[in-house]
C-alpha cells in the first residue's frame, strides 16, 4: 500500500516495513508492551498479507519505531494498530513522525478519520495523542489482555487537504 521512501531531517527516513524489519520490530514490540504483544507471524501477515501499512523510521539503518495502520475495504477510516518506539529514542519525535505520515497515507487511501484504543492507565499515550488532535469519543471495557480498559480516540483528518498533506515531507 505504501511503497516509498520519504527522508526527513538528522538522517532519518520513514519506510514502509519490509520482511527483514520484523527482528527490529519484534524488539521494540516486546521492550514496549508486557501484554497484548504482536509476534512474528502477526508481524509477517500485517506486512505481506492484511490491508495494513507498517511504517519503519529509520536513522542509520537502525529502526527507532515502527506504527501499523490499517484499512477496511470500502470504509473511509483507518486504525492505528499499533505504535512503538525504541525507549533509546524518546522524546526525539519519532513516533510524532510516523503519526503525520500514517495520516497522510490515510487520506490517500480516501479515509477521512484515523481512530486508535489505547489503554486507560496510559496517561503518556493519551497526552501525545490528544496533542495530535485527537479525541475520545468512548471506552472499552476489559479491552486488553489484563483486563484493562481502552479509550477510543479518532480524529477527523478531512482539514488536512492533500494540497496541505502532501507532499509526504511536510513541505506545503
Amino acid at each position: 500500500m505504501f511503497n516509498e521512501t520519504i527522508p526527513n531531517p538528522n538522517n532519518t527516513m520513514i519506510r514502509a516495513a519490509v520482511r527483514s524489519d520484523i527482528p527490529a520490530l519484534l524488539s521494540i514490540e516486546n521492550a514496549s508492551f508486557h501484554l497484548d504483544r504482536i509476534n512474528r507471524r502477526s508481524f509477517l501477515h500485517l506486512l505481506t498479507q492484511a490491508n495494513s501499512t507498517t511504517l519503519v523510521d529509520e536513522k542509520n539503518k537502525q529502526v527507532r519505531g515502527y506504527l501499523t495502520l490499517l484499512f477496511r475495504a470500502n470504509s473511509a477510516l483507518s486504525r492505528v494498530y499499533s505504535i512503538a518506539t525504541h525507549s533509546d529514542f524518546f522524546g526525539m519525535g519519532v513516533a510524532a513522525e510516523l503519526l503525520r505520515v500514517a495520516e497522510q497515507i490515510a487520506l490517500r487511501n480516501h479515509c477521512g478519520t484515523m481512530r486508535l484504543e489505547i489503554r486507560m492507565d496510559n496517561p503518556n499515550s493519551l497526552t501525545f495523542f490528544k496533542s495530535h488532535g485527537y479525541q475520545k469519543f468512548g471506552e472499552y471495557p476489559s479491552y486488553y489482555q489484563d483486563g484493562m480498559d481502552a479509550y477510543r480516540l479518532y480524529k477527523p483528518l478531512t482539514h488536512l487537504t492533500r494540497a496541505h498533506a502532501s507532499p509526504l515531507t511536510g513541505s506545503k
